[in-house]
C-alpha cells in the first residue's frame, strides 16, 4: 500500500510538471533558468523553501539531534532563522545586480559586474564542483528512505527512477516544472513533519513536557551545547551559524529563485513570510528526543524519524510521508542539475565560444544536467549513507562566493583580480587546512581569508574603467524607489 501511494504521489508531480509547461519558453535560456522572471510571490515562496528543504532536513536533522544533541539542534535552528533576516537585505540587492546585467546565473552576475571572463569561468567551475555532493546527498536520503520504509524496491532502483524524474521536470518546462511541484512537496512535508510529530507529542506521558523532561532526567548532556573547552562545540557551532547564515542566498540553487522573481519587493515580503514555514522545527526536534527515549540504539541516527513514523503509523500514511519525503529529494536534486547545466553551458562553454547560439545552449544545459545527475547516482551507489559532512562540504565551497557578492554592490574599487585571487585562497584553504585554530568552521576560517586576500589584491591593484561604469550603474538603479523603475531604466551590456 506503501509503495501504491508513494508512487501515485510521484505521478502526480509529473502531471503538474506538464502542466507548468504553459508560457515556457523552450529556447531560452533565460526561461529556463529563471522563468523569465516572472514568478510572484505564492510562487516564489514555494520555489524558495522548495530549494532550501531538503530530504535532509526530514532525515539528516532529526538525525543530528538523536545523535550528536543540542550542537547541531541549536545550529539546525539558528542558522535557518538569522538567514532570513539576512536575506531581507541581501535578495533585493541580488535581484537588482541580476536584472541590470540580465544574470540567470550567480557566475553571469560577478562575471558582469567584474567584467571578466576568468572571473565567470571559476565561479562556475566552483559550483560545479561542490554541487555535486548535494545531489549525492539527496539520493542517499533517498536511500535511507527506502531501505527503512520497506517499500519493496531496491534502493539502487529507487535511486535511478529519481534521477530520471528530476530531469524530465528540467526537460519539461526548466525551472518552472519544479517550481509548481514544489507546492505539492511542501504540503506533503509539512503534514508528514506535523503528523509524526503528533504522534510523538501523544504517546509520551506528559506530552511536549514529558519528552524534554524524559531527556533532562536520563541525557541532560544532549540539551546543552558543549562549552568545556569552548573548542569542543560551542566555537564550531557558532561559526557555522554564522558562516551558513552569510552563504545561504549566495548557493546557486537559491540564486535562481531570486532571479526568477518579478521585482524585489516580493523578494522582502518571502524573507518576512518564510519563517513562518519552521513550524515544523519544533516538531522534527521533539520527534528526534521521542525516538531517543522510545528507540535508543538505532543502527543509524538518520532512522529517528523514520522509526517513529514506522512504529507509530499505517502503511498507506507512510506511503505519504515517502511520497512527500521523495519529492522533496527530487525536486533539490533537480534545481541542482538544472544549476550545474545552465553555470557549465553558459559560463564555461559561452565564454570560451561566445557565439554559441541559444539553443545550442539550451541542449548543452539539459544534457549537462543529466550527466550531473548520473554523477550524483554513481556516488550515490558507492556512498550510499547520508553524511551531515556531505553538506558541509558543499556549503563550504559555494559560501566563498559572498565575498565577490558583497563587493559587486558595495565596493566600487574592488577589482577582478581581488576577487579572483580571494577565491582561490578560500577553496585553497578548504583543501589543504587540517588543523583549524580555535576549533572554528573551517568554511568560516577560509571565508575570512578569502575576505582579507580579495581586500589586499583589490588595494593592489585597480578595477577597469568598465568595471567602474558598472558599479556606478547599479548604484544609480539602487536609488530608485520601484523595481519597474528598475525594469525600465536599466540598459545591460553584454557579458564580456
Amino acid at each position: 500500500m506503501a509503495l501504491f501511494v508513494c508512487t501515485s504521489i510521484l505521478v502526480l508531480s509529473i502531471v503538474i510538471a506538464l502542466l507548468a509547461r504553459k508560457g515556457a519558453v523552450s529556447n531560452s535560456m533565460h526561461d529556463i533558468m529563471a522563468a523569465s522572471g516572472s514568478f510572484g510571490a505564492f510562487l516564489l515562496f514555494f520555489i524558495s523553501v522548495g530549494e532550501i528543504y531538503s530530504i535532509g532536513t526530514l532525515i539528516g536533522g532529526p538525525g543530528s539531534i538523536y545523535g550528536r544533541g543540542a550542537n547541531y539542534g541549536t545550529w539546525f535552528t539558528c542558522y535557518f532563522f538569522l538567514a532570513y533576516a539576512c536575506g531581507y537585505f541581501l535578495n533585493p540587492v541580488i535581484w537588482r545586480l541580476g536584472k541590470l546585467s540580465k544574470a540567470v546565473t550567480i557566475s553571469d552576475l560577478l562575471g558582469w559586474r567584474f567584467n571578466s571572463g576568468t572571473v565567470q569561468v571559476l565561479t562556475a567551475v566552483v559550483g560545479i564542483v561542490f554541487l555535486i555532493p548535494w545531489i549525492q546527498n539527496q539520493f542517499a536520503g533517498l536511500a535511507i528512505l527506502v531501505k527503512y520504509l520497506g517499500l519493496g524496491i531496491d534502493f539502487e532502483v529507487a535511486v535511478v527512477i529519481s534521477a530520471v524524474i528530476a530531469f524530465i521536470y528540467i526537460a519539461i518546462a526548466g525551472i518552472r516544472a519544479p517550481a509548481y511541484v514544489s507546492i505539492l512537496k511542501d504540503i506533503l512535508l509539512i503534514l508528514a513533519v506535523l503528523v509524526v510529530g503528533m504522534v510523538a507529542i501523544f504517546n509520551m506521558p506528559g506530552g511536549i513536557s514529558g519528552v524534554f523532561h524524559g531527556i533532562a532526567d536520563k541525557m541532560p548532556k544532549m540539551l546543552t551545547v558543549t562549552t568545556e573547552p569552548i573548542t569542543a562545540g560551542a566555537t564550531f557551532t557558532l561559526s557555522t551559524i554564522v558562516f551558513q547564515m552569510l552563504g545561504f542566498y549566495v548557493l546557486p540553487i537559491t540564486m535562481q529563485g531570486t532571479f526568477s522573481s518579478q521585482n524585489e519587493k516580493i523578494l522582502r515580503r518571502n524573507a518576512i513570510l518564510m519563517p513562518l514555514y519552521m513550524v515544523m522545527f519544533p516538531f522534527l526536534i521533539i520527534v528526534a528526543y521521542f525516538a531517543l527515549l522510545t528507540l535508543p540504539g538505532l543502527e543509524k541516527a538518520d532512522y529517528a524519524f523514520l522509526a517513529v513514523a514506522v512504529k507509530y503509523l499505517p502503511s498507506w500514511v507512510l506511503g505519504l510521508i515517502a511520497g512527500g519525503a521523495a519529492l522533496t529529494g527530487i525536486l533539490v536534486t533537480a534545481f541542482t542539475g538544472l544549476c550545474i547545466g545552465g553555470m557549465f553551458s553558459k559560463n564555461v562553454l559561452g565564454v570560451l565560444k561566445p557565439d554559441m547560439k541559444q539553443t545550442t545552449m539550451v541542449w548543452s544545459t539539459q544534457a549537462v544536467t543529466a550527466l550531473s545527475l548520473l554523477g550524483g547516482v554513481i556516488l550515490a551507489l558507492f556512498y550510499p549513507n547520508l553524511m551531515l559532512t556531505v553538506v558541509t562540504i558543499s556549503y563550504s565551497g559555494l559560501t566563498q562566493a559572498f565575498v565577490g557578492i558583497l563587493f559587486a554592490c558595495l565596493w566600487k574599487n574592488s577589482s577582478k583580480w581581488g576577487i579572483i585571487s580571494g577565491l582561490a585562497a578560500g577553496i585553497l584553504v578548504l583543501l589543504f587546512m587540517n588543523t583549524v585554530p580555535y576549533g572554528l568552521n573551517k568554511g568560516f576560517v577560509a571565508l575570512i581569508i578569502n575576505l582579507v586576500v580579495a581586500v589586499i589584491v583589490s588595494l593592489l591593484t585597480k578595477p577597469d574603467s568598465v568595471t567602474i561604469q558598472r558599479f556606478e550603474a547599479y548604484q544609480e538603479i539602487s536609488k530608485m524607489k520601484t523595481s519597474s523603475e528598475v525594469g525600465v531604466q536599466s540598459k545591460p551590456e553584454p557579458t564580456t
